[in-house]
């Protein structure tokens, strides 16, 4: 008897037009590789490709060998491209039966019900499921099966669901299963996802993995051991730690070395990203401790709040550390001169503009000064936030807009993703929404980045001005002053959150940096940058108002002008009456002393110059993630 021919699609969310770089399918290839261990799977079906990469549908479907069986995992950065491709399938081969499942797909029939071209669902893990489904299509068994959907002559029907908890599932890396891919697919570089764990024991509820909370469940040490030895062998140029919490475990020290090791040994995986645990914080700093060592971590470890409010963490199901010890973290960071990132999330219920805005100053005033995220709240179908009485009871209204995948080029993606971002809640109006993302988007770039830090910093510590009046003052004196250089691109910026709300993807592209698509902070950041001495006499009638001492201010703007990084600028200097370096030195790892007077020569030298604006859009302002990235890394005060 021939074989039916089975297809999985993954497409990835970096891949695009003219992009060379792609991830693995990792989660199609774990399905794959645990269906094909069945021997009846085996004996019925012949698998015949991945399909992961974001081309034209039609090119797509013309390579395909009479597929019996397709098979989709999805989620909000490939279900538009899936459902498209689903649709051309069934156009070309009607009897193919279609199969989707992951985290993008509700846990009712509503999925089905909308998009014809899907015939099944499946639902939670599918490496079981997904095996079980092929011998059923094979047997006529499938209304005997748990977990899926699927249609009959009364409607659409949903099995019993059944949960499945295992850990030693097939790897798709040491069976082989992607090992032809670099020969099929010679002119790409690859990414990949290293999983050395499942499962969550919080329950956030802008989380997916959130309804679920259950107890950690831990790989086996030595299949992940080998896994990072073939990612390394293989030339895998970047890892994302798909782990919730990483540094967890007791093993994960030792899967850390690993990483650190496949990196000496074969120079691969240049970089790493990790989703930290916020419990175990001495072995993650450890884990960032001995990445930063040999560079592999992207963007070091990550001390994430969401809020700071806890009306907030109480509708969200979210318990934070204290301030005091998110101040001592950072401190011990930054002690280290280890990068540390933290992240917040617009549109969580509960949220006011007073509190969201306070709650980023917050960050500030507890030492994190450098890299901060602030993300948009995405309604996911199985987060118990898109829960429909949820949603009512916290008044959530959404608007449905394009994915922008940043750094990419501006038409990057044949068919555009769509994400539910909240815009407006019962406690924070469209409009209000709208404002604290500008100002998000501003104290991202202006301090966060550094063009204005050092100035920020000052007024707060030695005049008693807060963040917030610092710069939501400013943000007013730009609205009603003659800045046209700083209007130009701020309004820009604020313009988009008006049209975000209606459904309007903007995209930033700097022409002078590359045409590249940036998020609106970097989009800012670049601009301010490319006229740095118009961009800060624009803003000197307002920091006279705050700082009245001119020559002081004249100095430490100075200062702030030398130290920030440039394109062909290799060192900088400037004399000043006053230790400016050292003095914010020591307000980084929260240990305040007066500022010092004297006469002081203070030289930047850039450790790692660029020579031109793309190389400073993709080396300073990407690669680096700004923070303390964005000033001269070597400084030297000597008394004059």
């Amino acid at each position: 008897m021939q074989k039916k021919n089975v297809y999985f699609v993954q497409v990835d969310v970096s891949s695009g037009k003219n992009s060379k770089i792609v991830y693995l399918p990792y989660t199609a290839g774990v399905i794959i590789a645990n269906a094909f261990k069945d021997e009846d799977v085996k004996s019925a079906y012949e698998f015949k490709d991945f399909i992961f990469i974001r081309q034209e549908i039609d090119a797509v479907v013309e390579e395909m060998d009479e597929p019996a069986v397709a098979g989709f995992s999805n989620y909000v950065w490939n279900t538009e491209y899936h459902l498209a491709l689903a649709a051309a399938i069934k156009r070309k081969f009607p009897d193919c039966v279609t199969v989707f499942g992951g985290h993008n797909i509700p846990p009712d029939a509503s999925f089905l019900e909308e998009n014809p071209q899907v015939d099944y669902l499946c639902f939670g893990e599918g490496e079981v499921t997904f095996a079980r489904l092929l011998n059923a299509l094979n047997d006529g068994t499938v209304t005997q099966l748990t977990n899926i959907a699927y249609r009959s002559e009364n409607g659409c029907v949903v099995t019993e669901k059944e949960a499945f908890c295992g850990v030693d599932y097939a790897s798709p890396y040491l069976d082989g299963w992607f090992d032809n891919l670099s020969q099929k697919h010679p002119d790409y570089e690859f990414n990949t996802i290293l999983e050395t764990s499942r499962g969550c024991p919080n329950s956030c509820a802008y989380c997916d993995w959130g309804p679920l909370k259950e107890k950690t469940r831990y790989f086996p040490l030595e299949k992940v051991l080998a896994e990072i030895e073939w990612i390394g062998k293989n030339k895998i140029g970047f890892v994302w730690g798909a782990d919730a919490n990483f540094g967890i475990g007791k093993n994960d020290l030792i899967i850390a070395d690993a990483l650190v090791a496949a990196k000496e040994k074969y120079g691969y995986p240049e970089r790493v990203r990790i989703n930290y645990s916020k419990g175990n914080t001495e072995r993650v700093r450890e884990i960032v401790r001995r990445f930063n060592r040999k560079g592999v971590d992207r963007e070091g470890a990550t001390i994430s709040l969401q809020s700071l409010n806890p009306v907030v963490l109480e509708n969200i199901g979210r318990k934070n550390m204290s301030l005091d010890k998110f101040r001592d973290n950072f401190s011990l960071y930054h002690e280290e001169k280890l990068q540390v990132y933290s992240e917040l999330i617009l549109g969580l219920p509960g949220e006011t503009y007073d509190s969201f805005l306070d709650g980023i100053c917050k960050l500030f005033e507890i030492g994190q000064h450098f890299i901060f995220e602030v993300y948009h709240c995405i309604v996911l179908p199985n987060s118990q936030l898109g829960n429909k009485e949820y949603m009512e009871k916290h008044g959530i209204r959404t608007s449905r807009a394009e994915i922008v995948r940043f750094h990419c080029a501006a038409d990057a993606y044949y068919i555009p993703e769509k994400i539910n971002i909240i815009t407006e809640t019962n406690t924070l109006p469209c409009d209000k929404w709208q404002r604290c993302g500008l100002f998000a988007g501003f104290t991202q770039s202006m301090h966060a980045c550094g063009l204005l830090r050092c100035l920020a910093i000052y007024a707060h510590y030695e005049l008693g001005v807060s963040y917030r009046s610092f710069y939501e003052g400013l943000m007013d004196y730009i609205e009603g002053n003659d800045v046209p250089f700083i209007a130009n691109f701020y309004n820009e910026v604020k313009d988009s959150f008006v049209g975000l709300a209606k459904g309007i993807t903007p995209k930033f592209v700097a022409d002078f940096a590359g045409n590249l698509v940036w998020d609106h902070y970097e989009f800012m950041f670049l601009h301010a940058s490319a006229d740095i001495d118009r961009f800060y006499a624009e803003l000197m009638p307002y920091l006279k108002g705050i700082i009245k001492d001119e020559k002081l201010l004249s100095q430490l703007v100075a200062y702030q002008k030398a130290i920030i990084r440039k394109p062909c600028e290799e060192k900088s200097e400037c004399d000043t009456d006053y230790d400016f370096y050292n003095y914010f030195r020591r307000i980084y790892v929260n240990k305040y002393a007066p500022l010092e007077v004297g006469s002081f020569r203070t030289v930047f030298t850039d450790t790692n110059p660029v020579y031109n604006w793309d190389d400073f859009g993709k080396q300073v302002v990407w690669y680096g993630k700004m923070g303390s990235k964005s000033y001269k890394a070597d400084v030297k005060v000597d008394n004059i």
